[in-house]
């Protein structure tokens, strides 16, 4: 070779090769180990944002979203000046705070980007609740292809929505009621899907304005003869007596309501919710504090008490019946003079517990109500029968509401940090236009008897968190022509073919555009999370 003659550089080949070897292992780790997915809508809200508006109560200083759909469509449409009523969670749905017009509202902001494992079922079958992104049977290949759901019911039972609460029984014999056992979610997902109905660190800081805004004095949730909040956010009780505090749900209603649906409908009916977290930080200012907490729901008393070194829960009938009484009680440290005592008292999916400073105190105590029995003490005077023939069943309303009280005694005392929290509430649903053929007509799947969910082998039934704004299977009906010429012709079910994978993290929370009408580029840092 002549010494002159020069090689080819190999750099760049190298390089050139080292991008294909990379591109085709980020291919092939994002077909087969993990996708990032970005939630359009609302329906997972508030586990998961879809497209929203984040706003803070000039009130209560409160935080919180709403759905941006009409607003968003709104601005393309440029009515900026349409106004949109506004409630703080805190305050109640039963006052306008606000009515900024559509140009006055901040910014929209995107759905929070998921990370999804896709390489988890084809090794392990999906655990009820698991949060799950899949492909939308009704219209696989559209916009909306990917949905993403909390899994509810797996393959061969049959799944029945009882009161907002999930009962699975054997596909085999799905008529017979007695055998439909309530679905307890794990404390890690329980802990996840609270949701706040009100917290005493958020009151009102400018009265004489809100008085002005809603005609009427501000009054709090929490009422009481001995009981003052004297413009801080605690409530305070000089009486070393026996003293109560009672919840008033007509400032706040103990429902369904999902205040992140503000913006996008308004007439809807909401239902009564039992299922609830009650918690305090709890001061007493010397030894001797006894603590009670109770909820009246469904014809029961559930008692929750502190006292004399011990923990005791109760389910008891309001009738008196002492035949029907559950009980169980376990020793537990009581609070101490000028320290902070944080309880958590629990009711929820027929059971019962107790927190103390975080630390759960015995085991639960259950109630394993069937079905028919839950429908009868929750919709009193109406036995099964009458509920199960009634016109407007499935979505007839329980008549009573649940009540919460608190009694006290034996020391003065502080609460801080106040909260009542109710849980997911899977509502029922009638049936309307469906997107394909053959239509669907009567009562939701899966929310009836004459419609129960059953499942084949490799079918799952998915419900967003969201249930008043969530397309899922109680109402989809029929799958999309592809779906059944390829994969399966079930109604409202997801065959395990469109399984994508378990969604795992939040890893770029709701992005906002630094422009009007940009991308978003800036993540809500804050809001980095795993999904529960």
């Amino acid at each position: 070779m002549d010494e002159h003659e020069t090689q080819p550089d190999s750099s760049t080949v190298e390089t050139l090769q080292s991008l294909i070897v990379a591109f085709v292992l980020a291919m092939t780790f994002r077909g087969f180990v993990t996708e990032g997915f970005v939630i359009p809508t609302g329906s997972m809200a508030p586990t998961l944002m879809g497209r929203h508006l984040l706003l803070q109560s000039p009130q209560t200083g409160y935080r919180y979203r709403i759905d941006a759909k009409y607003i968003q469509d709104d601005r393309d449409k440029g009515l900026l000046s349409k106004t949109y009523p506004l409630q703080d969670p805190m305050l109640g749905p039963n006052d306008t705070i606000a009515s900024p017009t559509v140009k006055a509202l901040p910014r929209t902001r995107l759905g929070d980007r998921v990370l999804v494992l896709k390489c988890l079922y084809p090794f392990s079958e999906p655990d009820r609740f698991d949060v799950v992104v899949f492909k939308n049977p009704t219209n696989p290949d559209s916009e909306s292809e990917n949905y993403i759901k909390r899994l509810i019911g797996l393959p061969g039972e049959a799944i029945w929505l009882v009161d907002g609460d999930v009962f699975v029984a054997s596909a085999d014999d799905p008529k017979s009621y007695d055998t439909y056992h309530i679905q307890r979610k794990p404390e890690y997902v329980q802990r996840a899907v609270w949701q706040p109905l009100h917290n005493s660190d958020y009151i009102p800081i400018h009265l004489e304005r809100l008085r002005d805004l809603t005609a009427r004095r501000y009054q709090p949730p929490w009422t009481g003869d001995d009981w003052s909040t004297r413009g801080a956010r605690r409530y305070r009780c000089e009486n070393a007596g026996s003293t109560i505090l009672q919840w008033d749900p007509q400032q706040i209603p103990l429902s369904d309501l999902t205040i992140y649906n503000m913006a996008s409908f308004r007439k809807v009916t909401n239902y009564p919710v039992s299922d609830l977290r009650v918690s305090a930080g709890i001061v007493a200012d010397r030894e001797g504090l006894s603590i009670t907490l109770q909820i009246e729901a469904r014809r029961h008393l559930f008692t929750f008490s502190i006292a004399d070194g011990k923990a005791t829960m109760r389910m008891q009938p309001l009738d008196g019946s002492d035949s029907r009484t559950v009980e169980q009680t376990v020793e537990v440290a009581g609070p101490r003079p000028g320290r902070a005592y944080d309880v958590e008292f629990w009711h929820v999916d027929q059971s019962m517990l107790i927190f103390v400073n975080g630390r759960r105190v015995g085991q639960r105590l259950e109630y394993d109500w069937t079905p028919t029995r839950r429908i009868e003490e929750t919709f009193h005077p109406l036995s099964f029968k009458e509920w199960q023939t009634n016109r407007a069943s499935p979505m007839i309303v329980p008549t009573t509401t649940p009540q919460i009280r608190w009694r006290f005694s034996g020391s003065p005392l502080t609460i801080h940090r106040l909260r009542v929290d109710r849980d997911l509430y899977y509502r029922p649903a009638r049936l309307s236009r469906q997107r394909n053929p053959p239509q669907h007509r009567g009562p939701g799947f899966g929310t009836h008897p004459d419609n129960i969910a059953i499942l084949g082998p490799d079918h799952f039934f998915m419900l967003g968190d969201n249930s008043p704004a969530s397309s899922d299977s109680r109402l989809w009906g029929s799958p999309h022509p592809l779906v059944k010429r390829q994969i399966d012709d079930a109604a409202f079910l997801v065959n395990r073919k469109l399984l994508l994978g378990k969604a795992w993290v939040v890893y770029f929370p709701a992005p906002y555009s630094v422009t009007a009408r940009g991308r978003g580029v800036v993540p809500a840092f804050g809001r980095l999370r795993f999904i529960r």
